[in-house]
């Protein structure tokens, strides 16, 4: 059965730590960085990425600041070069990095902060199918739109495709749940720190094992999707 591992890291790491993790990026990430105004926004850029490549790199055997990334059309990155063989996927929201490697199946992965404020009921009806807008009501309804969001955004990123037309997709149901997005999807949910919802999606329907790990602690027990 493959195997996905999911890592979760904290992006507020020591001041001294950036510079070495800077060092890692390529040019090409060095210049989307430099595009980033905010400065919160930008160190979370670089530890986000940075954390990327040291998990990939490791398991690769291949230093970390060797790996190189291709884009299709529409952004999805995928490894290039002379270091290749496991599909990556990295989501970042808030402190908070998360990054799924799988062994040959074409991953998404999404990490939601719960926003309380947000208009969750009308995002939901711009973007949403009827079905699944209905469910973004009442008590618990910011909850359920983050998580719905984050299988939605986790099954873009894995087939490479534009998020609005994702968003139409309907995923919703008990997890996990496969979804025709031009071709099967499997999507599961993930657990995630309180005020966060995630969900990582795999290529294809079948079955899939997860290892979540919060770096400096003991992985979670494998469970199957």
């Amino acid at each position: 059965m493959d195997l996905v591992e999911v890592w979760l890291a904290d992006a507020r790491v020591p001041d001294d730590a950036l510079p070495a993790m800077a060092a890692l990026l390529d040019d090409d990430e060095r210049r989307r960085h430099a595009t980033i105004v905010h400065p919160i926004d930008r160190r979370r850029f670089v530890v986000a990425h940075a954390v990327t490549r040291g998990l990939v790199g490791a398991v690769l055997d291949a230093p970390p600041d060797a790996l190189r990334w291709a884009h299709n059309a529409n952004g999805k990155p995928s490894l290039t070069g002379p270091y290749t063989g496991v599909e990556v996927n990295l989501s970042h929201s808030g402190d908070l990095v998360m990054v799924a490697v799988s062994a040959r199946r074409p991953v998404g992965v999404d990490l939601q902060r719960v926003m309380p404020g947000l208009d969750c009921a009308a995002m939901a009806r711009r973007f949403y199918p009827p079905g699944e807008a209905a469910l973004v009501t009442g008590d618990g309804g910011h909850e359920r739109f983050a998580a719905l969001w984050a299988r939605k955004e986790s099954l873009v990123k894995a087939a490479g495709a534009r998020l609005t037309r994702g968003l139409a997709t309907p995923v919703a149901g008990p997890a996990p749940v496969v979804v025709q997005h031009d071709g099967p999807f499997r999507i599961d949910d993930l657990v995630a720190p309180d005020g966060f919802r995630a969900a990582v999606a795999l290529a294809g329907e079948e079955p899939f094992t997860v290892t979540q790990h919060d770096l400096g602690r003991q992985p979670k027990t494998a469970t199957q999707r």
